[in-house]
């Protein structure tokens, strides 16, 4: 692979399509409320701020550990390592995981069934057009050390 393109050809920078996610969500509750439960309620705010916790210590742990392994979290530059350990033992893609629960905190926070909707478009944005992407990527670059990986941790959970 030459220089330039030695990267997955994702569709745009995952958070990004978080945060556009979490836009459109309070976009269209200010527009169509659309309540996930009759009241809001401080076990919601509690729930949603356990799911924010759980995602910043996921993204913060993966961090460390792709630049203990000299490797870059941003998508647009290459990828040194395949890295195994750490939360990516648990799940190929823990990051993007986060993200998706970060809308659902939202959901809670918001108390709106359009960030549930969001997190699942959320997902199929991820899946198709960074996940599938990268893993073409990886499986030319790393070959059978990137496919026995993919034999061992899950896609997603």
């Amino acid at each position: 692979m030459n220089a330039k393109r030695d990267r997955a050809p994702i569709i745009a920078p995952p958070p990004l399509l978080g945060l556009v996610c979490v836009g459109l969500g309070f976009l269209a509750e200010h527009f169509k409320p659309w309540p996930l439960f009759p009241a809001k309620s401080v076990i919601q705010l509690f729930f949603g701020a356990v799911l924010i916790l759980v995602s910043v210590g996921v993204i913060a742990s993966a961090r460390r550990i792709f630049i203990a392994h000299g490797t870059h979290l941003n998508p647009y530059r290459p990828t040194k390592a395949v890295v195994v350990t750490g939360v990516y033992r648990f799940s190929r893609n823990p990051i993007y995981i986060a993200f998706i629960l970060i809308v659902l905190a939202f959901a809670l926070f918001v108390n709106s069934l359009w960030f549930v909707f969001l997190a699942g478009l959320l997902f199929i944005l991820l899946h198709f057009g960074v996940v599938k992407r990268e893993e073409t990527y990886l499986a030319e670059k790393f070959g059978d050390t990137y496919k026995k990986y993919c034999g061992r941790v899950r896609r997603w959970i």
